[in-house]
């Protein structure tokens, strides 16, 4: 087991000092590498300029993160970037994440900022991990500012009852997810949701329990999703999940893991306990879609499913 070892680097963005901490890291086969400390400043003047040389405006943190692994790119190889913000549960990956890495935890004064890591099979060099840091350090004050925003945001883009990401969160999420699909030629695929006969639930047992096994469904909906996986609360009794990077084949399997675990137990209300079965539309991203056509194809898969006796899979 090899461990990476890194040197906190300091700095100041304007009059706030900024921290970029390494973790320790081990794992089988992750190569050792040790940085320096570098220090830097952020003109205070021109509050668009985060570095030399570019521009991050955005607030959306994809977007940013995007932005940033372009810029990463035009400098160096590299196979795979991962970041992680636990406060807000946000994780991204972009790319295959290799042999050798470098990891940096980075704050805002004593704001964590989250976890951010770079891979590839070659090791990187010392000049090399100079280059990431600076670019790095040029990230910190652009990522404080998208991760306030996405924090304001999820106030009004979360579902009520359950807590999930709402309808309104898809369109803004999957619009800029199709135009990421187009530039990267990433695939992605979705799953519409839909509780069978819950209508009927909902009369036998009274909307109290069926908002009960609602709230339980996604739970388990949350449980079982992959860590890049977004689940969304579509309206009613119809659930959306966003599988990043994932194409028709490999999201039936991710479909059918994911419809044997929900379904694997009934709810239980008041100590009833309440069976359920739930059928699932699976689609992936077409280079001619938008947010209102891919969910579209979605529930015609989903309709195909319910005619041919429901409680089954349809892409």
């Amino acid at each position: 087991m090899l461990n990476n070892s890194y040197t906190e680097i300091k700095g100041a963005a304007g009059m706030a000092e900024y921290t970029i901490s390494p973790r320790t890291y081990a794992q089988d086969a992750v190569a050792e590498h040790q940085t320096t400390v570098i220090t830097g400043s952020y003109d205070p003047v021109d509050k668009g300029s985060y570095r030399s040389g570019s521009y991050y405006h955005t607030r959306d943190i994809n977007q940013l993160l995007d932005v940033f692994i372009t810029d990463i790119r035009k400098m160096l190889p590299c196979d795979g970037v991962e970041y992680s913000e636990d406060a807000l549960g946000l994780y991204y990956i972009d790319g295959v994440i290799r042999q050798h890495q470098c990891h940096y935890a980075i704050s805002f004064g004593d704001q964590a900022l989250g976890n951010i890591c770079f891979s590839r099979e070659e090791e990187y060099q010392e000049s090399e991990l100079a280059i990431i840091e600076n670019l790095v350090a040029g990230l910190v004050r652009p990522l404080r500012n998208a991760l306030q925003y996405e924090q304001a945001i999820r106030f009004a883009l979360r579902d009520e009852l359950t807590g999930l990401r709402n309808g309104i969160a898809y369109y803004d999420n999957i619009a800029v997810e199709i135009e990421r699909a187009r530039r990267y030629k990433h695939p992605f695929s979705l799953l519409l949701i839909n509780l069978d006969n819950f209508s009927e639930i909902n009369q036998q047992y009274g909307q109290e329990a069926g908002n009960t096994i609602l709230v339980e469904v996604a739970r388990r909906l949350e449980n079982d999703a992959r860590k890049s996986d977004i689940v969304f609360r579509k309206g009613g009794d119809e659930f959306l999940v966003f599988l990043p990077n994932t194409g028709n084949s490999a999201a039936r399997v991710v479909a059918k893991r994911i419809k044997s675990s929900v379904v694997s137990g009934p709810c239980v209300v008041e100590s009833l306990d309440i069976p359920f079965t739930m059928s699932i539309g699976v689609v992936t991203v077409l280079s001619n879609d938008s947010a209102f056509t891919l969910i579209d194809r979605a529930d015609k898969a989903l309709y195909h499913a319910k005619i041919l006796g429901k409680d089954r899979i349809q892409a």
